[in-house]
């Protein structure tokens, strides 16, 4: 558009200059030489100055739907970048708890292994609670659950119909201790945040 209007005031002047040029070769050598060049001029002059004119009186309107397209286009830029950066969050987010998952399962499975290969008599089930945090490369133990089922053939207990019913975590703690004691100095967890528990039969 602008190239389009360039090229109409650049015709319109070659075409008024040829015209002035014109005149003035037809025109006789007289008083009425002067007065023919001033009317010239003047024509000349609006010439170049309606141009002008004309962008003055619409390019506020121009300059203003512009800007507003513009700001309309950056807008839309500002919101597609918010949108992909809350996008990145979500999936840095999803990545994050896929690799902790991920953490979890593979040190559960790493433990059960390493107990069995100990005890071999026993099936293991661990279940960690950590933090994990990779961008220093640190995790932080919780609590440590091993539930412990033995398979070795047990003796039929006693029936109590009035008895304590289930043993508790700290009894249990204390049967198993040998296995807190081995999953500490293998793992470097602290005793206190090892629990282990007998498996439903």
């Amino acid at each position: 558009m602008f190239i389009e209007t360039l090229k109409g005031i650049v015709t319109t002047l070659v075409t008024i200059l040829i015209f002035i040029s014109a005149v003035e070769l037809i025109s006789p050598n007289n008083k009425m030489k002067k007065y023919i060049k001033f009317v010239l001029g003047l024509i000349l002059i609006s010439a170049i100055l309606n141009p002008i004119l004309q962008f003055i009186s619409k390019g506020q309107k121009n300059i203003s739907q512009g800007i507003e397209k513009y700001e309309t286009v950056f807008s839309e830029k500002q919101n597609k970048i918010n949108s992909d950066n809350s996008n990145s969050i979500d999936s840095k987010e999803d990545k994050n708890d896929a690799r902790k998952k991920a953490f979890i399962k593979n040190f559960d499975e790493n433990c059960d292994n390493l107990l069995k290969n100990k005890y071999k008599d026993m099936n293991f089930e661990s279940d960690i609670d950590c933090d994990v945090d990779f961008t220093n490369i640190n995790f932080n133990i919780k609590k440590l659950r091993i539930g412990v089922e033995d398979n070795k053939i047990s003796k039929i207990k006693k029936v109590e119909i009035n008895g304590k019913g289930q043993e508790s975590t700290e009894d249990d703690n204390k049967e198993y201790q040998d296995i807190i004691n081995f999953v500490s100095d293998e793992l470097s967890v602290s005793k206190d945040k090892i629990e282990v528990y007998k498996l439903k039969e």
